[in-house]
């Protein structure tokens, strides 16, 4: 078995990155050409060792190749590609000197030459010294099994195993997914194959002990074995919810070593949306005594996903569960790995539910339905059904294995694959659930034109708390601050990489957006745990986040380059702390870190990744231009003014988020932030201006300035960055931002033609610039503007555009032929008072061909919808109609629409009356999903939702009949721009 972490894969990835870098630097360089041509051919010779390298730790890693127990060539690699890593790094400065115009004295060059040639000696002398040299010869000895050896040499070609970084830093386009992986969907599992009977008996328990005061149930079995899936069964029965439909349904998942303080805020949450109460759950006192008095006037049902020893003793008493609640017919139910912590928790033994492994014909069945996917499920003829059925049973009757392996195995065809498979999952002597899925692990770095670079995407997700909810973009952000992702658009790869981890279920996707983009997600334990092994192990990563540490792990942390603190208890970081080889550090959450010193920034002068949102810093150290490999700098949440103006150094700065901070002030300097592709100052209320610098960022893609109304763009005003400058910026792919006075005029967005996503805030517009159209690629449009009068029908030219929002255009009275977009997937119409009607060809045969999302929201004037003919919305899939007073009827012809699921009508009081005099109608059409809410009851609840944006996350309110209510307020009215 091969030293897992031979050659360390994120050491073999940076030395490409950091080669093409250079490369990309020197064809750019305008001095010292000579030197520079010379390094540059010896950058190719490195390259191409790195390869051999990097696929002999591949062969290693899966499983082709055994090598003797006392070899010793990895820990040579690895000390050679370090100190070869640290003179590419070097070069990368060298090379970004050499870029820059101003070189007037002779002197400068001659001295940047002499470094150059020195550099290149060294690199030389250190390449004639490498292991590689003499590694096939060292490998045939080694390698106990020469057969194999042979046939890898034969065919690297066909191996294919270059990393992604090698296609896109290169110029090459973005691998496509179709040849690298299954062409699918990710496909939510509906049932839980093998489990009814065990879900039916709990749901009959539940039901058989209702009267009895507290009634405790469990649900034990391993690890992946499927508790969570089937709880959340149970939780939306029909049985179960008839119970607690009017009363209180709770769900909490309880990590390994949970905040306590969260899990109550979590219920504070669930309860005050449900009771109607206002609570500031920053009063901790207060929450715990609000929630036992809540819990006990109310009739409740708590749910507890994932409990363990380490929370179990005191777990209920932490929650403030009341022991004796007023209402008979309360119900716990838990899930747990270990029968005694259901114990623990007061679970009686008859009432603890055993989940066994599932059967060889359930395994099968479950596992064929995907790995067989583009056969119908069917075994493909070229698969000996003997090795498929092999495969499937090492997976030991697990769901979580069964469904991560046949993901790995889907669309593989060739017998030989499915042997080698076996073979892997035989190969591992601890017969553990992680063995099985290291499967999937591992075969991430054989999708041809991803290489390594996924598998280190994957291990770097372990850096966020186990069960919480991770962000796409956030997770992207800290990719390309790695260097993991790289090419023409970097955010598009990294949703790219999310989609096939998707598919591969190694996450699970908990939002999607209208085109199925993967919004956040999270991590299944088990997975969470393999990759934090994985991680430690082989890329020297230190991830303890959620752990409540109070004190900053200088010793246990030394010799990592990667750590993650995030969402600790973390007051500082010790000046004593040493990390010149670190490249990430995340400390968002720890919500009293205050300091960070000037030492600790000097000392970590490798870093590329810095996070810390969301904690109390009031500034950052005036040295943090020394960072000069930084790459991705995080300060949303942060009650932090201005920042130190050697921010201007970082120039390899990409990402720039201050989202929701108190900055009042950007730096003149950030003109010199040419590497900058993302800068993000939404929800920024002190932010007066923006300087006249970013109109020098032509490397901007991202620009994010919404909800930030005193920002000025005021051309008249001295060094300040006007309206007119953002027509300079023609790289712009999103863009969010709201005015006060100014006007946008033609010739600015008709240069922005990479435009993809549009936010805008105007006040004072009254028609949309005619060069808008030059926008061919754009796909959103979201427009809050109260003295628009018209929007033309050249929109329709727009022929990517898939989701469309206006709000607040108060003075808009008709809309134009949105029905003729081809693209239009979401429509959303907001707050337009003055609109009565909606043209009769929107329900015309033809009309909104992709349409699957239509929002009608306080629309007061609005008498009528348009009568669909057939083949007018053939796609509709949900119609929400709120606060619609005028609104006469919902005609019949919209949930007889075949693809309608849902439609909700709240606040539409003659609508609702005439429902009701349809009652007996109505009630076969389990589509239609009314709320009797009063105009005044709605017009309260917008109240308290604005103060709540207003006063911050930590205050929630509520209503039993008003969940799905303030849910619709929260999309339809919040404008958060997420890039």
């Amino acid at each position: 078995m091969a030293d897992p972490g031979f050659i360390s894969g994120m050491i073999g990835f940076a030395i490409q990155l950091a080669a093409s870098r250079v490369t990309r630097d020197i064809n750019v360089a305008i001095r010292c050409r000579k030197e520079l041509d010379t390094l540059k051919v010896l950058l190719l010779k490195i390259q191409s060792m790195n390869m051999e390298m990097q696929q002999y730790r591949k062969a290693l890693n899966s499983g082709r190749l055994t090598t003797s127990p006392h070899h010793t060539l990895p820990s040579t690699v690895n000390s050679w590609l370090e100190e070869l890593n640290a003179l590419l790094e070097e070069a990368s400065d060298l090379a970004q000197h050499c870029t820059v115009p101003s070189y007037s004295h002779l002197f400068s060059r001659y001295r940047t030459s002499k470094k150059i040639r020195r550099l290149i000696e060294n690199v030389e002398k250190h390449v004639a010294s490498t292991p590689s040299i003499a590694s096939l010869h060292q490998m045939q000895q080694q390698v106990t099994n020469q057969q194999v050896l042979e046939q890898i040499k034969e065919k690297v070609d066909s191996l294919n195993l270059r990393t992604s970084a090698f296609a896109c830093t290169s110029g090459d386009p973005i691998p496509s997914t179709s040849s690298a992986s299954p062409n699918k969907k990710y496909v939510e599992e509906a049932l839980i194959v093998g489990q009814d009977s065990a879900s039916n008996r709990l749901v009959e328990l539940i039901h058989s002990q209702q009267h009895k005061n507290v009634s405790r149930f469990g649900l034990a079995g391993k690890g992946g074995a499927g508790k969570t899936l089937l709880l959340k069964r149970v939780f939306n029965s029909d049985q179960v919810q008839s119970l607690f439909c009017t009363d209180l349904m709770l769900w909490l998942t309880i990590s390994q070593n949970p905040s306590f303080s969260t899990l109550r805020n979590d219920l504070v949450k669930q309860i005050a949306l449900k009771v109607n109460e206002i609570l500031d759950s920053r009063d901790e006192d207060r929450v715990k005594t609000w929630l036992n008095e809540t819990m006990r006037k109310h009739k409740f049902a708590l749910f507890l996903d994932d409990v363990w020893e380490t929370s179990a003793t005191s777990l209920l008493e932490e929650l403030c569960v009341p022991h004796s609640p007023l209402h008979n017919s309360n119900i716990i139910i838990a899930t747990s790995r270990s029968n005694s912590v259901l114990s623990q928790l007061g679970v009686p033994r008859p009432s603890i539910n055993q989940m066994q492994d599932l059967s060889e014909d359930d395994s099968w069945r479950l596992f064929s339905s995907h790995a067989f996917l583009h056969s119908e499920g069917v075994l493909p003829m070229s698969i000996d059904q003997e090795i498929a059925r092999r495969v499937c049973n090492e997976c030991g009757g697990l769901p979580l294995a069964l469904k991560v392996v046949r993901q790995a195995m889907a669309g593989i065809t060739q017998s030989n694959e499915w042997e080698l498979a076996v073979k892997r999952l035989q190969n591992d002597v601890t017969n553990s659930l992680y063995g099985k899925l290291r499967l999937s692990y591992v075969a991430l770095a054989d999708l041809a034109g991803y290489g390594i670079s996924l598998q280190l995407c994957f291990l770097c997700l372990a850096a966020y708390p186990e069960d919480s909810i991770i962000s796409s973009t956030y997770a992207t952000a800290y990719w390309i601050g790695e260097g993991l992702v790289a090419g023409p658009d970097p955010f598009k790869i990294g949703e790219m990489y999310i989609n096939l981890l998707a598919d591969r279920c190694l996450i699970e996707p908990v939002k999607k957006n209208y085109e199925g983009r993967v919004l956040c997600f999270r991590m299944h334990d088990v997975l969470h745990d393999l990759a934090q092994q994985f991680a430690a192990k082989e890329e020297k990563c230190f991830f303890q986040a959620g752990r409540g540490l109070r004190q900053f792990p200088v010793d246990v942390s030394s010799g990592y380059i990667r750590i993650s603190l995030i969402d600790n208890s973390l007051s500082s970081v010790p000046r004593t702390f040493r990390a010149s080889h670190i490249r990430s550090l995340l400390l968002a959450g720890n919500t009293s870190l205050a300091d960070i010193s000037k030492e600790v920034i000097g000392n970590m002068t490798s870093l590329r990744v810095l996070d810390l949102s969301r904690t109390a810093l009031l500034s950052l150290p005036k040295n943090i231009g020394i960072l000069k490999h930084l790459v991705c700098l995080k300060l949303p949440y942060v009650p932090i003014k201005r920042l130190p103006n050697s921010v201007a150094a970082l120039r390899s700065l990409q990402i720039l988020d201050l989202q929701g901070s108190d900055i009042a002030q950007l730096p003149a300097g950030i003109s010199k932030l040419t590497s900058l592709k993302l800068l993000d100052v939404a929800f920024c209320e002190h932010l007066q201006c923006m300087p006249y610098g970013i109109a020098d960022l032509t490397s901007l893609e991202y620009l994010n300035a919404s909800n930030s109304p005193n920002i000025g763009w005021n051309k008249c005003r001295r060094n300040r960055l006007s309206i007119s400058h953002l027509g300079n910026l023609n790289q712009l792919r999103r863009l969010g931002f709201q005015n006060n006075g100014e006007i946008i005029g033609e010739g600015i967005l008709g240069t922005m033609k990479q435009m993809e996503y549009l936010y805008f805030h105007l006040t004072d517009m009254e028609s949309l610039p005619h060069d808008m159209t030059a926008m061919a690629k754009l796909r959103e449009l979201c427009l809050i503007c109260p003295h628009l009068l018209k929007i033309e029908n050249s929109i329709c030219e727009f022929r990517h555009l898939s989701f469309i929002k206006l709000i607040q255009c108060d003075m808009l009275k008709q809309l134009p032929a949105l029905h003729k977009l081809p693209s239009l997937k979401h429509l959303d119409i907001v707050n337009c008072p003055n609109i009565e009607k909606f043209p009769e060809v929107f329900g015309k045969g033809g009309a909104f061909p992709k349409l699957e999302v239509f929002s009608v929201v306080d629309m007061m004037k609005l008498e009528q919808l348009p009568v669909v003919e057939g083949g007018a919305l053939p796609s509709l899939k949900t119609l929400t109609i709120m606060k619609c007073e005028a609104l006469q009827r919902l005609p019949e012809c919209y949930w007889n629409l075949k693809s309608v699921e849902k439609i909700r009508v709240y606040g539409c009081s003659k609508v609702q009356h005439v429902m009701a005099e349809e009652e007996n109608f109505i009630k076969t059409k389990t589509k239609v999903q009314t709320i009797r809410v009063s105009t005044t009851e709605i017009q309260a609840l917008e109240v308290r939702y604005f103060d709540m944006c207003h006063r911050g996350e930590h205050f929630y309110y509520g209503k039993f009949w008003c969940n799905e209510v303030f849910r619709f307020l929260e999309f339809a009215m919040n404008m958060t721009t997420k890039f």
